[in-house]
């Protein structure tokens, strides 16, 4: 790129240009535009390439400890995990699915380089937030059911890339035999996720910019960390808004009496509720626990400050439909300005034609 930059530049300030005939500019001027081309089409192709090693899941033996530094150059995200630390593990499994002794968390710096992944262990909160780009909106992402450690960092990782914020994945034990299962385990690590909210709390009013937004995108049965902090009383120790976006995304938590348990979250300015009557994974869930899904069907009463976002009409029998696995993500322009809106801690534009209003709460995304 410096060079192409470099040729521009020269072309523009060389005295002796205007003594070149119209032929000879001409060959500089196609010269340049084919190296510009040939670059271009490396830049996409080894963007092409790393999205492609980000929807294979890596094996052990491709996740490395380091000690050192992490390039820079290197895409990264913060991980805080309170699955067990066990670096001598003899099958290498380094983060197995089982909850940390005395609930301990653990701090880590995930780089990707080419399928390979390299994991440092941070000290701390403070130390472990330095590692994200401070320019950048964050994002705290909280995965689902079913989910292992090496499994979780790609789909983070496209999530970051996508969205181009810092990311933040708040990681639990989800691959569990069952559904009902991870209900327990979400149960058992919610005082590891409160804790990470006033950890943050904290963060934006000392170190945040004011230009920076913080939002949190959970999904599935990562929607459960949300409602349960009400369920549990902890929406009493904690109200003031420092939250720009919260995201529930394709919520696995029961829509009876959901819009009284929501309407306590008073840490965001802003809620939205993303959902999918067709979602088959959610009418699974439906089936196990003998109660509605939020993220197949709304009961009312709505959630105060909460807008729900419909998007049965194009998302199929789909789950998930934010990281960029369809196609239609893709081509439905509205899909992405939506998700990208609400990550960077902006409102979406309802009123445009993105949007079917279908009452004063909800809206179908055409």
């Amino acid at each position: 790129m410096r060079f192409i930059i470099r040729l521009i530049k020269n072309l523009f300030t060389i005295k002796e240009l205007k003594f070149l005939n119209s032929t000879k500019y001409n060959e500089i001027m196609k010269s340049i535009f084919i190296v510009f081309f040939i670059f271009v089409l490396l830049l996409n192709s080894t963007a092409q390439n790393d999205n492609a090693l980000l929807n294979v899941i890596p094996e052990w033996k491709n996740i490395s400890l380091v000690s050192g530094e992490i390039p820079d150059s290197l895409p990264k995200i913060l991980v805080i995990t309170n699955r067990p630390f066990e670096p001598a593990n003899k099958d290498n499994i380094i983060f197995p699915n089982g909850i940390a002794q005395y609930r301990k968390v653990t701090y880590l710096e995930v780089a990707h380089n080419n399928g390979n992944w390299l994991v440092k262990v941070l000290g701390n909160f403070d130390e472990a937030m330095k590692i994200l780009d401070s320019s950048k909106d964050i994002l705290l992402f909280v995965h689902g059911h079913g989910k292992t450690f090496n499994e979780i960092l790609p789909r983070s990782m496209l999530i970051k890339n996508r969205y181009n914020v810092s990311l933040i994945l708040f990681d639990w034990p989800a691959e569990n035999s069952n559904f009902n299962k991870s209900l327990a385990r979400v149960r058992r690590c919610s005082d590891n996720f409160y804790s990470l909210l006033l950890d943050l709390e904290k963060y934006r009013t000392n170190s945040m910019s004011e230009n920076q937004s913080l939002s949190v995108l959970a999904h599935s049965l990562g929607n459960y960390f949300l409602t349960h902090f009400v369920v549990n009383g902890c929406w009493q120790y904690i109200h003031t808004p420092f939250i720009d976006n919260i995201i529930f995304n394709a919520p696995a938590v029961r829509s009876k009496e959901h819009g009284e348990v929501i309407s306590l979250i008073t840490i965001s300015k802003n809620k939205y509720v993303v959902l999918n009557k067709n979602d088959r994974v959610l009418r699974g869930a439906n089936l196990l626990t003998s109660g509605k899904m939020l993220g197949n069907v709304v009961i009312e009463p709505f959630a105060g400050n909460t807008k729900y976002i419909n998007f049965t009409n194009i998302a199929g029998y789909l789950h998930t439909y934010f990281v960029g696995y369809n196609e239609f993500e893709d081509e439905n322009q509205s899909v992405f300005n939506f998700y990208n809106s609400v990550i960077h801690g902006r409102q979406p534009n309802l009123s445009n034609d993105d949007f079917e209003k279908l009452n004063e709460n909800e809206y179908m995304i055409k």
